[in-house]
């Protein structure tokens, strides 16, 4: 049960009790898969918007929000142009918002980050029956984990390890015979004493290890792999030291002390996503979207009558 805790990227053993309802919901509850992965459910609210005939412009990279008077007037692009906006809304991490495209501004992530995660990606040409869609290999010494990720800052030396099989319940997502392995160990927040660059085909050969202990050798079948460390993850997704949920939830006002999805500084200016309320995750951060909606249309039109 303590598991759930690393939903939000939190340490069973720090984070508040409060998280145990994430038990309660998945296990109680249980839960949904969208046919064809999770990122059906972005295809999908991309044809609602534009139906609704909304305009999306992608491969546009913002280099600045433009701020006059203490208020968002738009945003600039790295290619020089500017696109003028009554709201600017931001959905990569707050942190980084503040960091990279608003300067001149303060902000300071004066909590503990949420950890991170290594994920290997891998097609393997062999089936193995005995596995599910989700698939859980407890290390032996679970605190040991959470000790060496949150306090020394460092890969757990033996670690938990998740694998998701999703050709388990999509066969197009592999070939007959084979499988899609998605294989993730949290992993610290990126910092100056673990070099992932020059570790990460280490970490990978021991995750490998692990697996063969439990007796799923993959060496000689896998067909092909991606390795993706914090490093990785920071820079496609602009996660502040690569934290896949902002600061961390290891104490009892955690919830309570996110950015608001409102910016306190700024005017004009909205955050969205796992790092603003309410949290991190799927069904969380699609709530954060409705959440941020309401705020800008209150905001320009008037609260609802």
């Amino acid at each position: 049960l303590g598991r759930f805790a690393t939903y939000v990227g939190a340490s069973p053993y720090r984070a508040p009790a409060t998280l145990n309802v994430i038990a309660h919901v998945e296990l109680a509850g249980g839960v949904f898969y969208p046919r064809g992965g999770v990122y059906q459910i972005a295809l999908a609210i991309e044809r609602l918007a534009q139906e609704l005939g909304v305009t999306i412009q992608t491969e546009c990279e913002i280099s600045e929000i433009d701020v006059q008077n203490g208020r968002a007037i738009g945003v600039r692009l790295a290619d020089g142009r500017r696109v003028p906006a009554r709201a600017v809304i931001s959905n990569v991490d707050v942190t980084t918002t503040y960091e990279r495209l608003l300067p001149g501004f303060k902000f300071r992530a004066s909590r503990e980050s949420s950890c991170s995660g290594f994920v290997l990606l891998f097609g393997i040409n062999k089936e193995h029956p005995d596995l599910a869609h989700h698939n859980i290999f407890f290390s032996p010494d679970y605190p040991a984990e959470f000790e060496a990720i949150f306090r020394q800052g460092r890969p757990a030396e033996d670690p938990t390890i998740y694998v998701a099989i999703t050709s388990k319940k999509d066969t197009q997502h592999a070939p007959p015979g084979n499988e899609n392995w998605f294989v993730l160990v949290n992993a610290p927040a990126l910092s100056e004493d673990y070099k992932w660059d020059e570790l990460a085909s280490r970490y990978r050969d021991l995750v490998l290890e692990k697996l063969a202990s439990w007796g799923y050798e993959l060496r000689d079948v896998i067909c092909t792999e991606r390795i993706l460390t914090p490093i990785d993850l920071s820079r496609s997704s602009g996660a502040w030291r690569g934290a896949l949920y902002g600061a961390s939830s290891n104490d009892r006002l955690a919830a309570f002390r996110r950015p608001h999805n409102r910016s306190k500084d700024i005017k004009g200016l909205y955050f969205v996503g796992g790092t603003t309320h309410p949290g991190g995750g799927v069904p969380m951060v699609t709530l954060s979207g409705k959440v941020t909606a309401d705020l800008v249309l209150e905001d320009l039109v008037g609260p609802k009558g």
